[in-house]
């Protein structure tokens, strides 16, 4: 039966490239386990118990060029493999000291079955790799997989450097051809942020249709027909389409999100804050520091005075949430279609997937109960982007006029200001230094390689010109790293600021140790290896250079 509405979840993953092979713990490095262990393979659980039961529906599912660096690196996948049995032998330790707390024992049961089910998941079901898995689910149909821009810069503050953007979205094709076999339709920009014209520059490189904050939308020109409620055609010949708002407080908000509600599982109430660092061993230990285990044991409450955890009580109230969301939207679908002409309406409902599982532990939960709600529904679906983008298998588009979006994101107050402000004001000059570097060092490439054909010493300057393109292509890598978004979110929330600080510095720093070295007649080779063993993602960026 044809539902008159299609809600289209569409959860963004992405990270900050971490690798660390020098160090055997590194502090950093946990943000990848906790999203593995608590948000992507909770999600691929999730999924395979919606096709086991026939439940239909697709979730789409961004994965940045970056994180997708990280989740067919050998070394973190090997890591992430540890950390999983690290934490099942410390949920053994808490099943003993806490054998006469009958309260507290059923939360550590929950988590060790849980646990089990984790690693039995990832080792068996998963053989240790997560984008075959990613792959499997969306030849069933499951999961609709989109990507985001490269290392996740905030494209509005490059505009005035284009070429940067396109070595971005350079990256972003090959990363995704690479991990998937194909080239990516649909494209998540980072923090949504938009000027106008990108829509041509994201045309040269084959996408389809991208994503915009709500306002981004609304206030095209000419304004749309159809609101946030149909896609809408860009100038490029791109469709668009406008994060819905109400969907979005439900589960965003501070005061009113289910999150927040007083019987799910507290997020900073981890067990590293309250045992002795010789209990919880040197492994969630960094420098001095404990380590997050993500063993919590206390609910939100409402108050500072919290209660112990009741993982069913949750889970029950998980459903009930779930489909209190559904009735939401099978409303709104109701309301709009009056005055859709006979169209379709469609219900964008972007999020960040991090929020499920590691920040709203429920979240999996959550999705999988709203899945199984609207397969019941006779007014919506929960439907694959690919259904409401105009194409030959989905028909012409609901408002056929051009649009022009404005520039928008969907950061705090709407445009640029937390990307661009006085506090991170110094890396912009930054960037535009390593961008000259590593453009007078491509001229002397170009130059050597035009004196060495058809001269006697072609082969010697060749084999120099190899070490220069070396030096190049990590130099690149270091650029784009340098150009992430995560860097100046950290330090406008101050969160990890100075992490985030030293990570921009230290990018820097190695551009230009390694154009120093390009100078010389024997570069030093060590700072080089060490940084290509470090920093060793998009293997091929060379060639795109």
């Amino acid at each position: 039966m044809s539902k008159p509405g299609r809600v289209h979840l569409l959860l963004h993953a992405h990270l900050p490239f971490v690798r660390e092979p020098s160090y055997d713990r590194f502090l950093e490095e946990n943000w990848f386990f906790e999203a593995m262990a608590e948000t992507y393979l909770p999600i691929i659980q999730m999924l395979n118990r919606l096709e086991e039961k026939g439940v239909p529906g697709t979730l789409n599912f961004s994965v940045s060029s970056a994180l997708l660096a990280m989740l067919t690196d050998r070394l973190l996948l090997d890591k992430f493999s540890r950390h999983l049995h690290k934490q099942l032998e410390l949920l053994e330790c808490e099943k003993v000291r806490l054998q006469n707390d009958a309260e507290r024992m059923e939360v550590v049961n929950f988590y060790y079955r849980r646990q089990v089910a984790l690693i039995n998941t990832w080792e068996r079901d998963c053989g240790c790799e997560i984008v075959p898995a990613l792959k499997r689910l969306e030849q069933i149909d499951k999961i609709n997989l989109l990507t985001c821009v490269g290392t996740h810069p905030f494209l509005p503050a490059y505009q005035s450097d284009i070429e940067s953007i396109r070595l971005q979205l350079k990256i972003t094709v090959r990363a995704f051809e690479e991990a998937f076999g194909k080239k990516p339709r649909g494209l998540w920009l980072p923090e949504c942020g938009y000027f106008e014209g990108l829509d041509a520059i994201l045309a040269e490189y084959g996408f389809k249709y991208f994503f915009l904050e709500t306002h981004g939308v609304l206030l095209a020109k000419p304004a749309p027909k159809y609101g946030v409620f149909a896609p809408i055609k860009t100038p490029a010949g791109l469709y668009c389409m406008g994060r819905e708002q109400s969907s979005s407080m439900e589960v965003w908000s501070r005061k009113t999100g289910y999150p927040g509600h007083p019987e799910y599982r507290e997020f900073f109430k981890d067990i590293a804050h309250e045992r002795e660092s010789d209990y919880l061993g040197d492994y969630f230990l960094a420098a001095g520091t404990h380590i997050e285990t993500g063993l919590k044991y206390y609910r939100i409450t409402g108050s500072e005075d919290k209660k112990v955890y009741r993982p069913w009580n949750a889970l029950r109230l998980v459903e009930d949430h779930a489909r209190l969301f559904v009735a939401n939207r099978e409303a709104t679908v109701s309301s709009l279609l009056p005055n859709m002409d006979g169209n379709k309406a469609s219900i964008l409902c972007p999020y960040d997937a991090e929020l499920f599982g590691h920040w709203w532990f429920e979240g999996p939960l959550f999705i999988e109960k709203m899945f199984e709600r609207a397969a019941s529904s006779n007014v919506i679906e929960m439907a694959s982007l690919e259904n409401s983008v105009p194409s030959k298998a989905a028909g012409t588009a609901a408002d056929t006029d051009v649009h022009k979006p404005i520039f928008s994101s969907w950061g705090e107050g709407g445009f640029g200001e937390v990307w661009m402000n006085d506090e991170v004001a110094f890396q912009y000059p930054l960037f535009f230094r390593m961008r000259k570097m590593m453009d007078e060092l491509k001229s002397r490439i170009s130059k050597v390689a035009r004196k060495a054909s058809g001269n006697v010493a072609g082969n010697a300057r060749g084999s120099k010109n190899a070490i220069a393109k070396r030096f190049l292509a990590q130099m690149a890598r270091e650029l784009v790293l340098f150009q992430a978004s995560d860097w100046a979110f950290m330090i406008h929330n101050n969160s990890a600021a100075d992490y985030a600080r030293a990570r921009l510095n230290g990018h820097y720093e190695n551009v230009c140790a390694l154009y120093r070295e390009t100078v010389k007649s024997n570069p030093d080779m060590r700072l080089l290896k060490k940084l290509e063993q470090k920093n060793n993602l998009f293997p091929w960026i060379g060639e795109l250079i």
